[in-house]
């Protein structure tokens, strides 16, 4: 109700609200600027009423019903119009919502970054809806809205535009330091939307607060998508490729830590088996063992032919080696030869060992015994040599049948010898002609 139809229609009081069509705005300028006393004022509980005159601000009224008259509002007295005779108020009157407001609406580009992790450029996009209220209505009017009647979502577009300042000034160091990468940006709503509420620039200065952010969503383009996508497959590749060689490495760690204990084993085994066993019947079961290894693998085929000669080699030069050990650890030669036996290296070759007999047929080296050298002595106890098959053994000395004074005593043993004798009939000893 205008004051035109206050004044014509005779109403005894005016009714000043806002109208239900504008509860939904931040501020509503009310549309006369003229009222007449005893008006009543309705300011519902989610806003405040700001009084103006001639730009400069005059007072405010809380929520509640209030009868514009100056005995109980003060600040009344200068908006009075004197003309009128002083029964009008001239001012402009606001009213600004003061309870959160929520579900409005965000988003934009947040502009070029590269992923830490992957090294790719992309152009990630957030969307979202956040709740604000206004926390001083005088700075809010001043400052940030101004004193007109146009749109003000105009004006809260700043509001945005200072969220999504924060958004991307909280976004960039999580993924240049790497807390955060491109992959992880379809997850991080919620930690990134209470670090922007913490982060946002400092709208106090236009009276504003962000209380929250809610469905927050950063996410990328398909073209992204799909490089990222890429670049992860090869990532997983790779991992998975270094998984199986870390796998692979630590099998054939096991199995040379078996092999090892498998030949420790066998070596204390035949280690024992020297030690207490005579070599004769080690060897025979080293043999044994190789040739019962080279039979199974003959009985396998192919490899494992190949593994049984393998393991029938190793187990020969393992008895080989364990009979040079024994071999080592057995008593050394003896100083000399034992008595009665020549040394070593005598007689020289061609000629008959000292004190033994030739072999029935064997003929004397030539030149041998030198002329005019006594025989060597046969040494006692070894049989006197026998004349060669089919000859005919001389007569003994001083029997019947030798030639008398032709007798050939023996240097050896002093025996008597025919004169034709070659050799003692004794001792065997060969005779000086």
């Amino acid at each position: 109700m205008g004051i035109m139809d206050f004044v014509k229609g005779g109403v005894g009081r005016m009714m000043i609200a806002r109208p239900d069509e504008h509860k939904d705005k931040v501020v509503y300028k009310h549309p006369d600027q003229t009222f007449p006393f005893w008006s009543q004022l309705t300011v519902d509980s989610d806003e405040v009423c700001l009084f103006f005159k001639d730009g400069t601000y005059v007072g405010a009224l809380p929520p509640g019903r209030h009868t514009l008259q100056t005995q109980n509002i003060p600040f009344l007295n200068a908006l009075v119009d004197k003309f009128t005779g002083a029964n009008v108020f001239i001012s402009e009157l606001f009213f600004v919502t003061t309870r959160p407001l929520y579900n409005q609406g965000f988003g934009d580009t947040i502009g070029s970054m590269r992923d830490p992790e992957l090294d790719i450029r992309v152009t990630p996009r957030a969307f979202g809806t956040y709740s604000f209220r206004v926390v001083d209505p005088l700075r809010f009017v001043i400052g940030f809205r101004g004193q007109t009647s146009g749109d003000p979502d105009q004006s809260l577009r700043w509001v945005r535009d200072q969220l999504f300042m924060g958004l991307r000034s909280t976004l960039t160091p999580l993924i240049k330091a790497g807390d955060l990468t491109l992959l992880d940006l379809g997850t991080c709503g919620p930690e990134v939307a209470r670090a922007v509420v913490q982060n946002c620039p400092d709208l106090a200065n236009v009276g504003v607060q962000v209380l929250e952010i809610a469905k927050l969503n950063i996410n990328l383009s398909d073209e992204d998508h799909r490089r990222i996508d890429a670049a992860q497959d090869q990532i997983v590749a790779a991992k998975l490729a270094a998984r199986k060689a870390k796998i692979a490495v630590a099998q054939a760690e096991a199995e040379a830590q078996a092999r090892q204990y498998q030949l420790d084993q066998d070596f204390m085994n035949r280690a024992r088996y020297i030690n207490q066993l005579d070599m004769a019947r080690y060897q025979q079961y080293a043999a044994a063992e190789a040739n019962l290894g080279l039979g199974q693998g003959f009985a396998q085929g192919g490899e494992g032919a190949a593994g049984g000669a393998a393991a029938a080699g190793v187990m020969q030069g393992a008895a080989l080696g364990a009979g040079l050990q024994a071999g080592l650890r057995a008593p050394g030669p003896f100083p000399g030869p034992p008595p009665g036996y020549p040394p070593p290296g005598y007689p020289p070759p061609g000629y008959a060992a000292q004190g033994y007999p030739p072999a029935p047929g064997y003929p004397p080296p030539p030149g041998y015994p030198p002329p005019g050298a006594a025989a060597y002595p046969n040494p006692p106890g070894f049989p006197a040599v026998q004349p060669p098959p089919g000859a005919a053994a001389p007569p003994p000395a001083n029997q019947p049948g030798a030639p008398a004074g032709n007798a050939a005593r023996c240097a050896s043993c002093g025996a008597q010898n025919p004169s034709a004798a070659r050799f003692c009939a004794e001792c065997g000893v060969r005779l000086a002609p």
